[in-house]
């Protein structure tokens, strides 16, 4: 076997995709980059917060691109209903364009600051955490009724909506935001419920009684005695 052959093969064991991965590190620290010149012309010394978020931010999208997750759902479904995902991506996104507007531009309370901001970054990484720690067990899993019986799935039937929802509220937090937090309670809120239904009508047609009896076994609510 030539040398080549033998790298090739050994990239192929190792299961990294070095394409994938270069774009992905080389599209996060341009990024970074730019928000932190960003946040340092429009906040000032009260820039540092705000540069944390984008870089947790940037790290996590990062991590679900490179691993191919859809982004907003569980990853268990690989068919998603279009207009939920695109109506949720469109709320998450405007969400992010609405807290900045509200922190420098509107109602931002600056006597508050920092108390709700790192809260607000606290609850971010826990979400994050969660996302990224069910996402990774799943690839290594790769099978949805062993996936079910990892520790996860086991706290929660939906620890990724769960590290959803931490994220949610996080954000008008961060920048305390009073209208991101109305659109999260009144936009976000809806869409996240409905994607969870929508992902259990899916997963009991494909995994029929197994899913159903995991569903009367695990509630959604996280249980952390286990």
């Amino acid at each position: 076997m030539s040398a080549q052959a033998i790298t090739l093969k050994g990239r192929e064991k190792s299961g990294i995709r070095w394409g994938r991965l270069l774009w992905t590190i080389l599209v996060v620290v341009y990024l970074t980059n730019f928000t932190k010149n960003l946040f340092l012309d429009v906040a000032g010394h009260q820039a540092a917060i705000p540069i944390i978020y984008s870089v947790l931010w940037l790290c996590w999208l990062g991590v679900e691109f490179y691993l191919s997750a859809l982004f907003f759902q569980s990853s268990l479904v690989s068919k998603f209903n279009p207009w939920l995902k695109g109506s949720f991506a469109i709320y998450f996104y405007g969400l992010q364009w609405l807290a900045g507007w509200d922190a420098f531009g509107g109602t931002q309370l600056h006597f508050l600051y920092p108390l709700f901001n790192v809260i607000g970054l606290l609850l971010f990484a826990a979400g994050i955490v969660i996302r990224l720690w069910s996402l990774i067990l799943y690839r290594r899993t790769k099978e949805k009724r062993k996936v079910l019986f990892t520790r996860p799935w086991q706290i929660s039937r939906h620890p990724r909506y769960v590290g959803m929802l931490l994220i949610m509220f996080a954000i008008p937090l961060v920048f305390f935001s009073p209208w991101a937090m109305l659109a999260t309670v009144v936009i976000g809120l809806p869409l996240w419920y409905l994607s969870i239904r929508f992902e259990e009508r899916k997963l009991k047609s494909e995994l029929g009684k197994v899913y159903e009896e995991y569903c009367k076994a695990v509630p959604l609510r996280p249980r952390l005695e286990r």
